[in-house]
């Protein structure tokens, strides 16, 4: 099977493509991909999630100015002289380093950056929950594929013992036999109808409560696991959130090292002052300072420490999230393995026919023909598990590239 490397859209999304139709307010999406495009427009948990990001983006963009002048204006008169009084008019602008050098602004930046990837994150888990259940309805489907052809084999056993006992040929307990098989098959699609429609009303839910309507004959495509681990890795760990987060969170504290050594900084003060009386006019201009003697103390080593607590982190995460993966691709490349084992033994044999054949001659009695397709029965369900399992491995071996 060739290996696909591309891109997030056309990974996981092809894993899932089919005849998808949508209903009513799905707007008739025919697409794995609409279908997700569509529930990220109207999932309620990332729609909230969008809202918080632009307020933490409004929040972030505050305090990036200068402070508010000071006004201040002084009436005075001598007590001692009545009639003689005097005015003062001062204005003063305090100047921070981090303003005017552009560190606030930056620091800004790499926050909203971090709320981004942070909002991203939440996107992504809304989405391949919405690729699990999708997973999940295709094997309903197949199953119910399946369990129908059985209920038509078990439709035909029934008619056949009741000509038989009608011929005066066959027995009671044969038919009996034969109605409470498809009896079991027809609860079965039953129940798996049931566990289908579930698993719709949460695709509802996922999609902000509006109906998605997917044909009962679409079924998951397949997609390729990759030859090598190792340099898959190395071209898909950029875009992995969990790292991007943490070496975003590094960036920021290291940005706010240099912004913590700029308080250390005097801050100055400018401004005009102005003392009238009836006589004088005086003017100038006022400068002060404010020496940072006690107030930033140990700020400069607390923010060093969390540099060296973020570093650890990313090496940490990085290793932990190569782990993860690593784990997950063995996973998806046994189960592949396994997989084709089934299918090839399932290719080879030719149960069904050979069976019924058998019956009808009268080489094996009911039971042992119910009993034969049983275990053959319980193989194709097995393969289909499977199957649903490895798709489910990759899902979640691509979750980040969503």
């Amino acid at each position: 099977m060739t290996t696909l490397y591309i891109s997030y859209k056309n990974v996981l999304r092809t894993l899932i493509s089919g005849c998808l139709l949508c209903s009513g307010m799905a707007y008739g999406q025919n697409s794995s991909d609409e279908v997700l495009d569509l529930i990220e427009q109207n999932n309620t948990q990332i729609i909230a999630a969008q809202k918080t990001l632009s307020a933490t983006i409004m929040d972030n963009k505050t305090g990036l100015n200068l402070k508010n002048p000071e006004v201040e204006f002084e009436h005075k008169w001598n007590t001692r002289k009545p009639g003689e009084k005097g005015k003062e008019v001062s204005v003063t602008q305090e100047l921070e380093w981090s303003v005017i050098s552009g560190q606030k602004k930056q620091l800004a930046r790499t926050k909203n950056e971090l709320a981004e990837i942070s909002f991203r994150q939440t996107r992504n888990a809304v989405l391949l929950e919405a690729q699990k259940k999708l997973i999940e309805i295709s094997f309903c489907n197949r199953m119910l594929q399946e369990l129908n052809t059985q209920l038509t084999d078990a439709d035909s056993l029934v008619s056949i013992y009741e000509t038989l006992l009608r011929n005066g040929s066959g027995n009671v307990l044969d038919v009996n036999r034969s109605k409470l098989n498809r009896a079991a098959i027809a609860t079965e699609i039953r129940n798996t109808n049931a566990q289908k429609e579930v698993l719709l009303q949460d695709l509802y839910g996922l999609n902000g409560g509006n109906t998605v309507s997917l044909s009962p004959e679409w079924s998951l495509s397949p997609l390729a696991l990759p030859e090598n681990f190792d340099n898959w890795f190395q071209q898909m760990e950029a875009s992995v959130p969990e790292l991007n987060y943490y070496q975003k969170d590094l960036e920021l504290k290291k940005k706010s090292v240099r912004a913590t050594k700029s308080e250390m900084i005097p801050s100055l003060s400018v401004g005009y002052t102005g003392e009238f009386t009836e006589t004088e006019r005086m003017q100038g201009f006022a400068i002060g300072m404010s020496i940072p003697l006690w107030e930033n103390k140990n700020k400069v080593k607390k923010s060093k420490l969390d540099v060296e607590a973020a570093q650890s982190t990313v090496s940490d995460a990085r290793q932990r999230v190569y782990n993860n993966l690593k784990a997950q691709y063995v996973q998806s490349v046994e189960l592949k393995k396994s997989l084709q084992m089934q299918q090839e033994a399932l290719g080879s044999l030719n149960t069904i026919p050979l069976m019924k054949e058998a019956l009808l001659k009268g080489e094996i009695n009911l039971m042992d023909y119910l009993n034969e397709m049983a275990r053959y029965y319980d193989f194709r369900k097995n393969l289909l598990q499977t199957e649903k399992d490895y798709q489910t491995a990759l899902a979640d071996l691509h979750a980040f590239e969503l």
